[in-house]
């Protein structure tokens, strides 16, 4: 069906779609690369996430033809352009990362028809595998005279094993040790080369090459590279007849040093002398050191054998070994037999002779030809032989220094010639102590040898030293002291000693220890103090059996500080206090042992019985140490104490004491509830102070009266007795006919002091309520 415009329905939406999708500011817009990383060298499909237009190709001239969507966004990674773009919706293209792409991360970029450009900066990662080392990766190869062998490949790897494509340019080195030996690139026409270089491209993980050589013999090809080891691999060039010899065709040229491995090589030769070709089933090769300190291996880092034996097969005619003998010989005898598996036929064998001279002078052998005790000041004789890392003989010749371990100032001699590696010479020494005799090459430090511990006898004691008490200690933490008997080299002793200890105006068991017990040279005691001084130093004397003369010593003077705070002591009142009349009280914070700490708190205080609105100050902040604070009780009572609290920490007085009420102020009056003009009623008066305890003491009469209108009787009280006073049949007069009233005040006025006066309401009342 054909629309009215003459175009395609489908190309009519596709237009109306594209116009719309081109009028949308946002297009191209890339969010997402999938996967974000790729190893380097190998192509990576990209899958790009996003929003993507593109160009829709309409044939306006043809009714038939349906629309399609042309591609034409490019896309870069970095600075190189991806390859095979395809889109895939309006959500997604899909890409090919180039191989060269170098390691790191890298920009992409999206660009559209139009050149409108969107960019995911550093979303794609190239990881470099990393070039470890060489390989052939190929077995060896063998080839007739004049011939080329098969195609021999070197290959870069990575850690992992795998093939590691280069991440720059590489120049690979091939060398064979033949003279008539040449080299060729599998596929390239060029002239064929004794040395051949290979220049791998980035990308690239290895080469394949050819090799021909016109001199019969197994022969040995390596190749190298910048920073990576190189490798080696063996091609036999020959007729390759049957196999009829085994033979040492590889022999060091001079003399091994014992314990130094050194190469040999051993060959499977037919009867023209050339390598021969092996049976399938192999040759079986044997080979045999006689020395007793002697050993083969295949590999440095396999260990050593005197017997080898194992297999030959395919084109292994070259067996590369390593030798090693640790004990110098003038002859050393080594064995090469071999035997045909196929035929059972024992081929011709070889046997060699080396010869192993010691390796350099290592170390030095000292020994004393004497025994019994060693004593200062008796020369002692001692000889030297030279020797290197296996033990054997080597010939030095020159100076060597002597000296002692640990140093003897006084030690003679201090030097002399050894003479075709040994000396003997007399040593002296003055210092008494455990000591070894040293020996040194003076111009290789490592090079030196020293006698086992000897023990050599101390003088009698003449000195007594202490280690110095770092201060200030705390009281009841033990601190280390060192005291140490010397003789006059300083020397520790071996003489008995004890130690009795004491302390400057510390008292009497407030040191432990006083004495050290029996000890010899020297003893590390734990000494603890529990008295805080501000200054004091320890006094040690000694006395031994042997000696009637006493040694001493003193420390210096050092502090000895208070422990934490364990409590509080409150020292006791001891007289009776006045309610409302300030008095002091000492307070310390005290450590374990009693001494007055240094700590700071705040202090909780509380009396007891007594409510903490009657008693000030609650709490004494920032207290250090000892202070005398001043309280303040409110409350009469016939016993109380003070007790202090900061956190867990208490402390109380060990007594108690009274609290007397302070001076009569005024008067507590007890009336009834409810009164009538003609009720009679008991009037109770008690005598008290500002904090309304009753105050027993006081003695004397009130005046009582009526305000503001009426008569009491009586009018004046007796004597108080006890600071109390009860008036029975209490009457009022001049009240009739003027009640209710709910307050008329009762005046009391001490007839001594009118100060003392308190008013109290009377509830005057027609009638009141009977008491239930």
């Amino acid at each position: 069906m054909r629309s009215r415009t003459g175009l395609h329905p489908l190309a009519l939406a596709l237009l109306a779609w594209g116009l719309s999708c081109g009028s949308t500011p946002d297009t191209p817009h890339l969010q997402a690369v999938s996967p974000e990383r790729a190893p380097f060298g190998s192509p990576e499909r990209l899958r790009l996430s996003g929003s993507f237009t593109p160009d829709v190709a309409v044939d306006l001239g043809s009714s038939q033809a349906p629309p399609s969507l042309e591609n034409r966004f490019e896309v870069r990674i970095g600075s190189e352009r991806a390859y095979a773009v395809r889109f895939l919706s309006r959500d997604s293209l899909e890409a090919t990362a180039p191989a060269t792409l170098p390691p790191g991360r890298h920009d992409v970029t999206v660009t559209d028809a139009h050149g409108h450009s969107s960019t995911l900066a550093q979303s794609f990662e190239v990881i470099d595998r990393g070039v470890q080392r060489l390989v052939f990766v190929t077995s060896m190869r063998a080839a007739r005279p004049g011939e080329w062998t098969e195609p021999i490949r070197i290959e870069l790897r990575a850690p992992s094993g795998l093939p590691a494509p280069t991440v720059i340019p590489r120049v690979l080195s091939i060398t064979s040790d033949s003279e008539t030996g040449r080299f060729v690139r599998l596929g390239q026409q060029e002239e064929a080369r004794r040395e051949l270089e290979v220049t791998l491209a980035p990308g690239e993980s290895g080469a394949d090459l050819l090799y021909q050589d016109s001199t019969p013999g197994y022969h040995t090809l390596e190749s190298s590279s910048p920073e990576l080891p190189s490798i080696a691999q063996t091609v036999a060039v020959g007729r390759l007849g049957p196999p009829t010899a085994v033979r040492f065709t590889r022999m060091p040229s001079s003399p091994l040093v014992a314990g130094k491995p050194v190469a040999l090589t051993v060959d499977v030769l037919d009867s023209s002398g050339g390598p021969a070709s092996l049976p399938a089933t192999g040759i079986q090769l044997t080979l045999r050191s006689l020395s007793p300190a002697g050993g083969l291996a295949l590999n440095e880092g396999d260990p050593y054998h005197p017997d080898l034996t194992l297999v030959l097969q395919g084109a292994q005619g070259r067996l590369p070994l390593l030798y090693k003998d640790t004990r110098s010989a003038a002859e050393v005898w080594l064995s090469a037999s071999g035997f045909n598996r196929d035929t059972n036929g024992a081929l011709s064998p070889h046997t060699v002779s080396l010869s192993v001279r010691p390796g350099p002078t290592r170390r030095f052998e000292v020994l004393r030809t004497s025994t019994g005790p060693l004593q200062a000041g008796v020369p002692e004789r001692f000889t030297v032989t030279s020797l290197d890392a296996w033990n054997n003989r080597t010939p030095y010749n020159g100076p060597v220094r002597l000296s002692t371990f640990p140093p003897d100032p006084d030690f003679s001699p201090r030097g002399f010639e050894l003479e075709v590696g040994m000396a003997a010479f007399n040593a002296e020494f003055t210092r008494v102590q455990p000591v070894s005799v040293v020996v040194e090459d003076p111009h290789t430090p490592d090079v030196r040898g020293a006698t086992p511990e000897l023990s050599v006898q101390p003088g009698p004691p003449t000195r007594l030293t202490v280690s110095n008490v770092v201060g200030p200690q705390h009281a009841g933490v033990p601190f280390s002291l060192k005291v140490e008997a010397l003789d006059r080299f300083g020397n520790l002793v071996d003489t008995p000693l004890s130690v009795a200890l004491s302390a400057s105006g510390v008292p009497e068991g407030a040191l432990s220890p006083t004495t050290s017990g029996t000890f010899t040279g020297a003893i590390t005691l734990p000494v603890t103090l529990t008295a805080a001084m501000e200054e004091t130093n320890l006094r040690l004397v000694t006395g031994t059996a042997t000696s009637p003369g006493a040694l001493s010593t003193t420390t210096g003077g050092f502090a000895v500080l208070p422990g934490a705070t364990q409590r509080f002591v409150v020292e006791d009142t001891l007289a009776t206090q006045t309610a409302g009349a300030p008095f002091r009280v000492r307070i310390r914070a005290v450590d374990t042992y009693g001494n007055t700490t240094r700590d700071v708190h705040d202090l909780e205080l509380d009396a007891q019985g007594v409510h903490a609105h009657q008693f000030t100050p609650p709490r004494v902040p920032g207290f250090q140490g000892q202070a005398d604070v001043e309280l303040t009780v409110l409350l009469a009572l016939s016993s109380t104490r003070l007790s202090v609290s900061s956190g867990t920490l208490k402390g109380q007085q060990p007594g108690t004491f009274a609290v007397n009420p302070g001076p009569a102020v005024r008067f507590q009056p007890q009336v009834p509830p409810c009164i009538t003009a003609s009720d009679r009623w008991k009037l109770t008066l008690q005598a008290v102070d500002n904090w309304n305890n009753a105050v027993s003491s006081y003695s004397g009469t009130v005046r009582l009266a009526l305000s503001p209108f009426g008569a009491i009787s009586p009018s004046l009280t007796p004597e108080f007795t006890g600071g109390t006073l009860t008036v029975p049949n209490v009457a009022l007069s001049d009240v009739a006919g003027r009640e209710p009233q709910s307050c008329l005040e009762l005046v009391v006025t001490d007839t001594a002091d009118a100060r003392r006066t308190v008013r109290q309401c009377l509830n005057l009342q027609l009638s009141c309520p009977k008491a239930r």
